[in-house]
């Protein structure tokens, strides 16, 4: 019931936020999928990350299968909102920069990170043993998270075209309308993250069963 809430507080604000975008925020300036979608995917992507980064430094230190388990949904969910960045962005850069990419530094760092995280979830799909998976995955996890920082501030290192947030002037409209999308897909992160633990942890509940059934049957 509460994630039902979640979902539809979340929908509400994204609601808003596009009204909001549609009113206010195309008469200052015709971009609106650069407030409305990349700055917020890309904020909720490092933010999955960071919570997978923790997850597996705690599987590490407790050896439990949520944390794990945790670390791997938070994942997956940071690739899909790293990909959304990423179409956004390149859209985003074809309007101003006149090509859908550049290889400027943010846009290549960010393309590493996205397929360093790909790579984390291939290396979970190729070992078998359940502990050995998650072990190796977890010491993978937080070697791949050095990828983050370096995005994030690829802008002030390396010399990007990509405007410095610091520099960047918006009028109170676009901010607000900013910073509720932003708020929006924080919402659409933590319901997925709370649905998909708890479907996987209902499937892990339902094989236990299923075991113990044909242990019994034994």
């Amino acid at each position: 019931m509460k994630r039902e809430i979640l979902l539809c507080i979340a929908v509400a604000v994204s609601v808003v936020a596009s009204y909001m975008a549609y009113v206010a925020v195309q008469l200052v300036r015709k971009d609106i999928y650069f407030s409305y979608t990349h700055i917020p995917a890309a904020l909720i992507c490092f933010l999955a990350f960071f919570i997978s980064l923790i997850a597996s430094i705690m599987y590490l230190w407790k050896r439990r299968k949520g944390y794990d388990r945790t670390a791997e949904v938070s994942a997956i969910l940071g690739l899909v909102y790293g990909a959304v960045a990423l179409i956004s962005g390149s859209i985003w850069a074809n309007a101003t920069w006149g090509a859908y990419w550049t290889w400027d530094p943010k846009q290549t760092t960010m393309l590493i990170l996205w397929i360093a995280y790909m790579g984390y979830l291939s290396l979970k799909l190729s070992i078998g043993g359940v502990e050995k998976r998650a072990l190796v995955g977890a010491v993978y996890n937080i070697l791949a998270f050095s990828m983050v920082p370096l995005t994030f501030f690829s802008v002030t290192l390396m010399g990007s075209l990509h405007p410095q947030a610091s520099k960047v002037t918006m009028a109170l409209p676009i901010k607000l309308t900013l910073s509720l999308n932003l708020i929006a897909a924080l919402l659409f992160f933590i319901y997925l993250l709370v649905t998909v633990f708890t479907i996987w942890s209902l499937e892990d509940s339902v094989n236990a069963l299923i075991y113990e059934k044909g242990e019994g049957g034994v």
